[in-house]
């Protein structure tokens, strides 16, 4: 009896520690949501009818938002186009593939990668790159396991160092290669309140 009750008790700590940890998901995602859109209104006071106003205050909010470095037309466009802000993000990140079609208010692909071969081939030889340096580190790690010896420390730590990097790497080009992969969900895109 009394260990049923312990685990009756036990069940109903763990549901409760679970419904308690998507609340303060769900509420760091609304305040997320509301600063997200505190930092926009505030983006489109600063900007009003030119970028250059108040360029500074606007890089820096914007800095919160994407790391690439926007012309004015491209921060006007993202402020004032319905529906683009939420892509500045995504944008950012691929910027060197993609670029915007301001006549069409949407993205399309920038330069050699307009066409399809092109972007395959960057695909593939990033795949290449991850596959060489992944199965090269996982062999030094193997190595280096297999052939411990206290006495060869300094091979072991050579080894080890190599490894560390060719993973390094790898995990380098996998990251890259998920920027490449994806940005067709940009290309074409209908922006919300855009009649295209």
């Amino acid at each position: 009896m009394m260990n049923e009750i312990g685990m009756l008790i036990g069940i109903l700590v763990g549901i409760a520690s679970i419904v308690g940890v998507i609340n303060r998901i769900q509420s760091s995602f609304l305040t997320q949501g509301h600063k997200r859109v505190e930092y926009y209104q505030k983006l489109q006071a600063l900007c009003g009818s030119d970028a250059n106003n108040n360029l500074a205050e606007i890089l820096v909010i914007l800095r919160l938002f994407t790391r690439a470095h926007l012309t004015n037309k491209e921060i006007e466009w993202f402020i004032w186009t319905p529906g683009a802000f939420r892509c500045l993000p995504e944008y950012g990140k691929k910027i060197e593939l993609i670029d915007i079609d301001y006549k069409n208010n949407t993205f399309i692909w920038r330069g050699k990668f307009k066409y399809w071969y092109r972007r395959l081939g960057l695909a593939i030889s990033l795949c290449l790159i991850y596959l060489i340096t992944g199965i090269a580190s996982a062999s030094f790690i193997l190595y280096t396991v297999q052939h411990f010896n206290i006495e060869k420390i300094t091979e072991f730590t050579f080894y080890s160092v190599v490894s560390l990097f060719l993973l390094f790497i790898a995990t380098y080009v996998l990251i890259r290669l998920y920027s490449v992969l994806p940005p067709q969900f940009l290309i074409g895109r209908k922006l919300r309140g855009v009649n295209t």
